[in-house]
Parts: C-alpha cells; sequence; structure tokens
C-alpha cells in the first residue's frame, strides 16, 4: 500500500484514503494519466473546430490560392501622378492629375482624394473630388487646372492617391 502525507496535518496516510484518519481533512484525488490526455484531445478538437473557417470546404483558399478579381488588379494597376497650385486668389486647389491604368480593363469615376499639410506637417485639411472620365484598358489621360475646391491658407504641401473607382461595366 502507497503512503503519502495529509494535506492539512502531515500525517502520513494511505494514497486510498479519502479523508485523514487523524484531522479528518478531505484528500485530494490525483488526475489519472488517461484522463489528462482525454482532456487534452479534445481540447484539441474544439480548438479546430471553432477555428475553422465555415465559409471553405475543401481546397486552398488562401489569398495567395486564388485568383485576383479584376477590380483587384485594376486597384493595383492605376497610377496617379500629380502637380498642383493654388489659385483663385490663392484659396483653391488646381491639380494636374495625369492617371495610368495598366490593367486590362477600363476604368471610370475615379475619385481622388489630396490630404494637405502645413509647413509645420500637421495635416490640415483634404478634399475629395471625382474625375468622370473613363480611363482605357493600357491607357493614360491627363487632366490639367482640376479644381480640387478651397484649400485651406497655410497648405504648404499635399499628398493625393486615387479613393475608389468603377469597372467600365459597373452602372
Amino acid at each position: 500500500m502507497a503512503m503519502t502525507k495529509c494535506s492539512e496535518c502531515s500525517q502520513e496516510i494511505s494514497t486510498k484514503a479519502e479523508k485523514c484518519p487523524k484531522c479528518g481533512a478531505p484528500q485530494k484525488k490525483k488526475t489519472s494519466a488517461f484522463t489528462w490526455i482525454v482532456t487534452i484531445l479534445l481540447a484539441f478538437m474544439a480548438i479546430g473546430y471553432f477555428s475553422a473557417d465555415p465559409s471553405s470546404s475543401s481546397g486552398d483558399t488562401s489569398p495567395a490560392a486564388r485568383e485576383p478579381s479584376p477590380r483587384e488588379i485594376a486597384a493595383r494597376s492605376i497610377k496617379l501622378d500629380y502637380t498642383w497650385a493654388k489659385g483663385g486668389f490663392d484659396n483653391v486647389m488646381e491639380a494636374t492629375f495625369t492617371v495610368a491604368n495598366g490593367s486590362q480593363y477600363p476604368v471610370k469615376d475615379i475619385e481622388i482624394i489630396c490630404t494637405h499639410f502645413a509647413k509645420s506637417g500637421t495635416k490640415i485639411d483634404s478634399n475629395r473630388r471625382t474625375i468622370f472620365d473613363v480611363i482605357p484598358a493600357n491607357g493614360k489621360k491627363t487632366f490639367p487646372k482640376f479644381n480640387m475646391g478651397f484649400i485651406h491658407s497655410q497648405a504648404e504641401k499635399s499628398s493625393c492617391e486615387v479613393a475608389s473607382f468603377k469597372m467600365q461595366d459597373d452602372a
């Protein structure tokens, strides 16, 4: 018969005793190795079940494995070059935009956002306008003196980018 010490009074007692014969303290039962193995396996199964992507059936559906959509191809292929100046008593931004579409899909209604910064680098203003025109596949168009609207009088630098666009087939 194996012996152990009581957790309360340190008296030696049998490992099979439910309570200490000296102090009456209930003894902790050791968890068997089998119980631990079953518990760990169930935990891994639960993690696997809850972390599985419900939309995937079989096969690889990672972004690298699927073909990019025409919109994604066009978005990566649109390049914007610009110069700008203040006009209209120095309170209107006039920009010359050159939009290059390096994709095989025509795009239209290019929305451009320009963010303006003071000499200190602080963001002070932004303008958002849409160029309602079509840029053909593998084409380029320049839009001179495009009016971006009022600009803060202390704007010294501007950063412009394509915010959105539509595919030619979009309504």
